[in-house]
């Protein structure tokens, strides 16, 4: 099955999984930083390929960007995305600092998105392996400062996604000062999505 053949009940069996990642993402984040950080439930579409950099202004527009690959009893790939100054801003909120503070990414910046990006994924593919009692685990995250369609394509070659249509999640990171909305798109392959949909009782 195509992710584009998805069913309203998949697709809220997703959803369901999507809350469930974003609470315990938040529960990690905000014992990473001492701190309170809260992500909004994750909206949840399909989206096409093509249509990704547009999420995020358009193919030239700069993005920080994290991808990981899963492994286990389902494969593909996560890709967590915010334009510049969307990912300098959550750099700030989770350095407990002013938004604007960062002006460009070092070391610090680069190492903290990273990081973010990787516990987000982590915490939605958690949900899925516990809901679907499947054995999947994230890679190591690589981290990408890049045109959003050259991030895109990298990522999709690295997955060898034959599909068309990807799964999108929107969340806000926020405290009680800032919020800074950011992407998940989850590329499984075609047998994996076939699995996973199987393991939560909505085929």
């Amino acid at each position: 099955m195509r992710l584009s053949d998805l069913s309203e009940l998949q697709i809220d069996a997703l959803r369901e999984v999507g809350n469930i990642g974003a609470g315990h993402a938040a529960t990690a984040l905000s014992q990473l930083v001492g701190k309170p950080i809260n992500l909004s439930p994750p909206t949840l579409e399909l989206i096409s390929l093509q249509e990704i950099p547009r999420v995020l202004g358009g193919p030239e527009k700069l993005v920080g960007a994290v991808y990981s690959r899963f492994l286990g009893d389902i494969e593909g790939g996560m890709l967590f995305m915010a334009p510049r100054d969307a990912s300098l801003a959550l750099a700030d909120l989770m350095h407990g600092r002013e938004v604007g503070t960062s002006r460009s990414f070092g070391h610090d910046e680069e190492a903290l998105i990273t990081h973010t990006g990787s516990i987000l994924a982590a915490a939605y593919l958690a949900a899925i392996a516990r809901f679907s009692d499947l054995n999947v685990l994230p890679s190591k995250p690589a981290f990408a400062l890049d045109m959003a369609g050259a991030v895109l394509e990298v990522a999709t070659v690295e997955v060898g996604l034959k599909g068309d249509t990807a799964l999108l999640l929107r969340t806000n990171f926020s405290d009680e000062d800032t919020s800074v909305e950011v992407v998940l798109f989850f590329l499984p392959e075609q047998d994996s999505l076939d699995t996973m949909l199987g393991r939560l009782g909505v085929v």
